[in-house]
């Protein structure tokens, strides 16, 4: 899969970890998700019902396998982080938009909520 991620700041560690998390959102690894999720992370896909009881897997980006991810933007501030851009598979292009809740401000806090925003253009 080719990989497009914002360059503009190396200053904030959690632009960092949004851009893998991300990535592995598009590659469906449910394992490498998991390793940035707390135990008790809601998820929330928009158009569907919230999910408590989160299976990383039920949540990675849907479709045909992908072949290009662009990463428009990635904001953080705090706690809170947000990224938008689009993934291509051979079923077409589908664009996206997470924000994230982290358990705390620690460089290494996990994501304890998750808003997913999809509009899929064949």
């Amino acid at each position: 899969m080719k990989l497009v991620l914002p360059t503009d700041c190396g200053n904030a560690p959690r632009i960092a970890i949004v851009g893998e998390f991300v990535t592995n959102w598009a590659k469906r690894d449910a394992e490498a998700m998991t390793a940035w999720l707390t135990d008790d992370v809601t998820w929330i896909v928009a158009g569907r019902e919230t999910a408590s009881d989160v299976v990383p897997a039920d949540f990675a980006c849907s479709g045909s396998t992908p072949n290009y991810l662009e990463v428009n933007t990635i904001i953080t501030h705090g706690r809170l982080a947000s990224c938008d851009g689009f993934v291509d598979s051979e079923s077409g292009r589908m664009h996206f938009s997470h924000v994230f809740r982290f358990a705390s401000t620690s460089k290494t806090a996990k994501i304890r909520e998750a808003r997913t925003y999809l509009n899929e253009c064949p």
